[in-house]
C-alpha cells in the first residue's frame, strides 16, 4: 500500500512539474537596445514587451534568458529555449526554427560601416571592404551579398561591446552594424570624436520575425502565436509598443 502511495506522488508531482514547464515560455535575448536591454537587473525593451503581450495571449509565462546572440540562436534550434527575437528568415535556420507570421517588424534603418576618424578609411562601394578586417556578430546574418562574400576577412565577436572595443584598440579597420544598436554603447562625445560612418552602407527594408524551436513542446502553439501576432501587428498595439 505505502509502495502504490509513494509510485501516485511521484506521479502527480511529475504531472505538476510537467503542467508548470508547458505553461512557461522561455525567451532567448541578447541585449541590444532598445529592443532589448537589462535595467537594474529588469528586462526592458520593445522586444520585451511585445513578448509580454504575445504570450499573455495564449497563457503563457515569459521567462527571460540573457546571452550572447550565437548562443541565443543555438539554444533555441536545440530546444533549451522556447523562442528568439529579431531574426532574418533563412533557409538553413527554417530546419530547426518555426519562423511566426507576419514578421513583427520592418527594420529600417541602415547597416553602417564604422571606422574610427583617425584612420581616414574610405570606404565608398561594397568593393573597399576586401583589403579590410571586418567586425561583425557571430552568427549574425546581416544582407546576402555580406554573407555569402569569401573574400572579406571578417571577424565574428560575441558582443557590440566588443565590436567597439576592437576597433578603438586597433584590432580590426571596421565593423557592421545599425547606428541605433551601437549609440548605446558608449558616451555620445566619445561617439562623435572618435567614429566615422562610412559612405557605404546598405539601406534596404528587412522584415524582422519571431522563431520558436521545433524542438520545444510550444511548437504546438505555432498557429495559436502566429495568430494573435497577426492580431498585435494589424490592430496598432506593436506599434504603439514601438512608438513609447
Amino acid at each position: 500500500m505505502n509502495y502504490l502511495l509513494s509510485v501516485l506522488l511521484v506521479f502527480i508531482l511529475f504531472c505538476h512539474v510537467t503542467m508548470v514547464q508547458a505553461k512557461n515560455l522561455t525567451v532567448a535575448i541578447f541585449i541590444e537596445p532598445p529592443f532589448a536591454d537589462l535595467v537594474d537587473g529588469e528586462f526592458v525593451g520593445e522586444n520585451i514587451d511585445i513578448v509580454k503581450a504575445l504570450s499573455k495571449s495564449v497563457d503563457l509565462t515569459p521567462i527571460f534568458i540573457r546571452c550572447p546572440f550565437i548562443r541565443c540562436l543555438a539554444l533555441v534550434k536545440h530546444g533549451k529555449a522556447d523562442m528568439i527575437m529579431g531574426l532574418r528568415k533563412l533557409v538553413d535556420r527554417e530546419k530547426d526554427l518555426i519562423f511566426l507570421s507576419p514578421p513583427y517588424m520592418v527594420q529600417h534603418y541602415p547597416l553602417r560601416f564604422f571606422t574610427l576618424t583617425s584612420q581616414e578609411i574610405a570606404i565608398n562601394s561594397f568593393a573597399d571592404l576586401n583589403n579590410l578586417t571586418v567586425g561583425m556578430l557571430r552568427g549574425a546574418s546581416y544582407f546576402d551579398l555580406f554573407d555569402d562574400d569569401k573574400v572579406i576577412k571578417k571577424v565574428e565577436l560575441t558582443s557590440r561591446t566588443q565590436l567597439i572595443n576592437m576597433l578603438l584598440r586597433g584590432r580590426i579597420d571596421v565593423f557592421i552594424e545599425r547606428e541605433e544598436s551601437v549609440l548605446p554603447h558608449l558616451p555620445l562625445e566619445q561617439y562623435l570624436q572618435k567614429f566615422t560612418l562610412a559612405k557605404y552602407q546598405y539601406d534596404q527594408s528587412e522584415n524582422a520575425y519571431i522563431a520558436i524551436s521545433k524542438h520545444s513542446h510550444i511548437k504546438e502553439y505555432a498557429e495559436r502565436l502566429s495568430a494573435h501576432l497577426k492580431t498585435l501587428v494589424t490592430n496598432g498595439t506593436i506599434k504603439a509598443i514601438r512608438m513609447k
